[in-house]
Formats: C-alpha cells, sequence, structure tokens
C-alpha cells in the first residue's frame, strides 16, 4: 500500500513537472509568435503592425497635428539582389537599419514598412519645412557606401514625406499620402524628398489603369518628347533621348516614371515600346532630312521586357527598315540590371543590333553593380554616368573622384561618356574639368516636344536655364 502511495506521489509530481514544462514551452512559444508578429525578423525593427498602432495612437492623441512620417525607399534596391544575391540585400537592409537607428532623436521611431522601405515617424513639432530637411539630413547619411562583406555598396534614397495635421484620422490615410509624395521624389529623381500636399490628388492606381492605357494607346495620348544631350564644351546638340508620356485627360502630361509599372504589369509594354521606337526612328529621319548638316543621334531605352522577347530585334531591324532612317543614328539605352539578369541572351540580341550598326549605351553605370568587363564585352558606344554622382559632383570631393574616373575609364576604351541629371552650371563646369564630354539635364533643356528640337537645331544650340525658349506647348 506504501509502495503504491508513493507510485502515484511520483507520478503526480511528474505530471506537474510535465504540465509546468509544457505551460513554460506553450509561453515560449506565444512570445516568439508575438516577436515574429510584432517585429522584423530581418533588421529587429518594429513592423507595419506596430506602426499603424503608433500612429493610430498619435492621431487619436489631443493634438493631431504634432508628428511627421518620412517614408524612405532605397533606390534600384533590386538590382543589388540581382546582381550580388538575396545574402548581400539583406546585409544591406541591416546595415542601412543600424544607421537610421543611430541618427534618429528621442522623439523619433523607426519602423521596417515594405521591402526596402523605412519609415519614420516622429511625434514632436513638425512643419514641411523641417520635415523635408529632416528626410534629406536621413538621406545625407545613407550617401555613404556600406561594406556588406567583402562588397562595397553605395545606395540612393528617395522619400516621401506627411506633416500631420487635423484631416487625417486613420494610419492607412496617412501612409497612402506618404506613399504618393514617394512617387513623385522618384519622377524628381534620386536623392530627392517630396512633402505631400492636396494638389498631388489624385494619383494613378492599379485600379483601372491598364483598360486607360489600352485606351491611351487607341486613342493616341501617348507623346514622345526628346531630352537633348550636348557637348558640355560649346553646348551643341548632338543627341536626344525619346522619353514616352501620357497626355492623359484627367492629369495632363505624365512622364513615364509615373505609369512605367503599370505599363509593364498590364502587358503594354510590348506595343507602346514599338510604337515609340518606330516615333523616335521616323522622327530621326525627317529631322535629318530638314538639318542635314546635324549629325543627331536619338538614344531609345529598351525595358527588361522588350528585350526579353525573342523577336525583338527581329522587329527592331524591320522597324529600321521600314522607316529609312540610318542605324547608326540610332542608340538603345540599357541599364547594368538588365544587361546582368542574363548576360548571355543580352548579348546574343545586343550583337545582332550591333552588327546592323545600330549604336549601344549603358545606363546607370557607376552605381557599383556591375563587372567592369561588361563594357568590353558589349562593345559600347555610349557611357551614362549615373545622377547620383553628378547631383553632388561640384561639393563632394568623392563623387569628384568617382566621376573623374569613370569618364577616364570610357575615353580609354573608347566611349562617350554622357553626364545624366545635369542641373546647375556648376555641375556642368565641374564635369567639364574633369574632361566629360558630353551631358543631359534640365540645366541645358528638360525633355521638349518636336518643334522645340527643330528650334534648338536650327541655331545647333540648345537654351541655357532660366532663359525663354520661345516653345509653344500647345501642340501637347
Amino acid at each position: 500500500m506504501a509502495y503504491a502511495l508513493v507510485g502515484l506521489l511520483i507520478l503526480a509530481l511528474v505530471m506537474i513537472g510535465v504540465a509546468i514544462t509544457g505551460q513554460r514551452a506553450s509561453t515560449k512559444a506565444h512570445q516568439d509568435l508575438d516577436l515574429v508578429t510584432r517585429f522584423d525578423v530581418l533588421t529587429g525593427l518594429p513592423n507595419r503592425e506596430q506602426l499603424d498602432a503608433a500612429l493610430g495612437d498619435l492621431l487619436e492623441g489631443p493634438d493631431r497635428s504634432l508628428g511627421a512620417v518620412i517614408l524612405a525607399q532605397l533606390a534600384r534596391f533590386e538590382v543589388v539582389n540581382d546582381t550580388h544575391g538575396h545574402e548581400v540585400g539583406d546585409g544591406l537592409l541591416v546595415a542601412v537599419s543600424d544607421q537610421l537607428k543611430a541618427s534618429l532623436t528621442d522623439d523619433e521611431r523607426l519602423f521596417r514598412f515594405i521591402g526596402p522601405e523605412f519609415v519614420v515617424l516622429s511625434g514632436g513639432s513638425a512643419d514641411t519645412r523641417s520635415a523635408e530637411r529632416r528626410a534629406g539630413e536621413f538621406q545625407e547619411v545613407l550617401r555613404r557606401p556600406f561594406r556588406v562583406g567583402s562588397d562595397l555598396v553605395r545606395v540612393a534614397t528617395n522619400a516621401g514625406v506627411v506633416v500631420l495635421d487635423r484631416r487625417h484620422t486613420t494610419a492607412r490615410e496617412v501612409l497612402a499620402e506618404a506613399n504618393i509624395a514617394l512617387q513623385q521624389a522618384h519622377h524628381a529623381g534620386p536623392e530627392t524628398a517630396v512633402v505631400f500636399d492636396l494638389s498631388m490628388r489624385p494619383t494613378l492606381s492599379p485600379t483601372g489603369t491598364a483598360r486607360r492605357l489600352q485606351m491611351a494607346l487607341e486613342n493616341e495620348e501617348f507623346w514622345v518628347l526628346y531630352l537633348p544631350v550636348v557637348t558640355l564644351g560649346d553646348q551643341q546638340i548632338v543627341g536626344v533621348e525619346a522619353l514616352l508620356h501620357w497626355a492623359d485627360p484627367e492629369r495632363g502630361l505624365v512622364s513615364l516614371n509615373e505609369f512605367r509599372r503599370l505599363l509593364d504589369d498590364s502587358g503594354l509594354i510590348a506595343p507602346v515600346g514599338d510604337w515609340v521606337i518606330e516615333q523616335a526612328c521616323r522622327q530621326n529621319l525627317a529631322w535629318h532630312q530638314a538639318f542635314p548638316e546635324r549629325e543627331l543621334l536619338t538614344t531609345i531605352n529598351v525595358s527588361p521586357k522588350q528585350l526579353s522577347r525573342s523577336d525583338f530585334m527581329d522587329r527592331l531591324l524591320a522597324t529600321v527598315a521600314d522607316t529609312g532612317v540610318a542605324p547608326d543614328r540610332i542608340c538603345l539605352e540599357i541599364t547594368e540590371g538588365m544587361v546582368m539578369r542574363d548576360v548571355e541572351a543580352s548579348w546574343g540580341m545586343l550583337r545582332d543590333a550591333k552588327d546592323a550598326g545600330i549604336k549601344l549605351a549603358l545606363d546607370d553605370f557607376g552605381t557599383g553593380y556591375s563587372s567592369l568587363s561588361y563594357l568590353r564585352q558589349f562593345n559600347l558606344d555610349v557611357l551614362k554616368i549615373d545622377r547620383s554622382f553628378v547631383s553632388g559632383i561640384a561639393e563632394s570631393r568623392e563623387d569628384a573622384a568617382i566621376t573623374q574616373q569613370l569618364v577616364a575609364l570610357a575615353h580609354s576604351l573608347d566611349i562617350a561618356p554622357v553626364a545624366e541629371g545635369v542641373d546647375s552650371v556648376e555641375q556642368a563646369t565641374t564635369l567639364h574639368g574633369l574632361g566629360c564630354d558630353f551631358a543631359q539635364g534640365c540645366y541645358f533643356s528638360p525633355p521638349q516636344p518636336v518643334s522645340a528640337i527643330e528650334a534648338m537645331l536650327a541655331t545647333g544650340t540648345v537654351t541655357p536655364a532660366g532663359q525663354t525658349s520661345g516653345i509653344d506647348w500647345s501642340g501637347i
């Protein structure tokens, strides 16, 4: 009997121990689940759920006009993943989050939003000027190259900013406005911060846009504007870059940056891209006939989806033949990331273009993602120097040194260097001093209609920034 009681006591103790262990395990599991649902696993930052809650608390407070939201996005982050691998991409996100955390003030909180996007939430007093300045300070912090393992990676950021006021009632509304401002920043160029204002509504959304784009193609609402390329020495116009725009009846003239992804996702990039190529070829021929003394090179951007089509080169060569344009006055512009996704397939296509006399330009060069061997392998004619270097070239010794090396590299390979995004006389002067031959950007001229380019071809030079061009835009 005594042995039986002892046995029962031991069994009871064991069951109690098992129950306690199970309870601890259950508690630990719940804690782990709580961490996963409330914090980003990679960076350890509070996630979207906590951001929504924090914004909700701020909007429900006694003074909802206190605070600002800064939505920052790493530009071209997908290229890092494509070229270096996701491990390096993850390491870059961790390094960026650490750098941003170290830059926070006492009334700021940092959240991981979506992909390469971070949100800084300020609970302090803010106005448009101070919020925009603060966003610029975060961008400056992230301009320095990051070392991830053996790789040195440079990032550019754009930011959308919302200053909270009494019209805001939900976190969703605030974040939607931040995203609209972020898209405006993308349109303005890298390293740009834009503060949302009500004039930015309405904006494009996926809903119904595919149908609207199809109607735009049918109704001839697409326009090709041309961005002049000039010599830095005497500002002679030597080329143009064909840029697609949409004359949207609801929003006015819309640049490609605002609907590029929607064009890709809808599958319309193929017919619209073919249309742009045909328009650019026909226009180059017309300019050559009107101004035979001008050797004008027309550059046409090609998207990854266009280049991946098996019949792309056949259609291109047929268009060149049908329009009668000289192949050597047409230049295909590709990006580093596009080529490196499938080097062999890309080279097959581009080699056929070179054999036909068409020229090739590499865009976004200098961002540190590609091998220098591709410069020689693809037998390039034009090398575009990324605007992220050009934007700070007059003030940054590092940017000036990098640009000088890129220009020297291009010259050594008999490639024409073209600086992108030149917006000031200081940048133009510095680039000329570094030996860069050609440039494009709003300092010389924004994208222009055909009539404006013809006025430039008549004189041979562009109209300097700040002077009236006398161009009639009523035809747009």
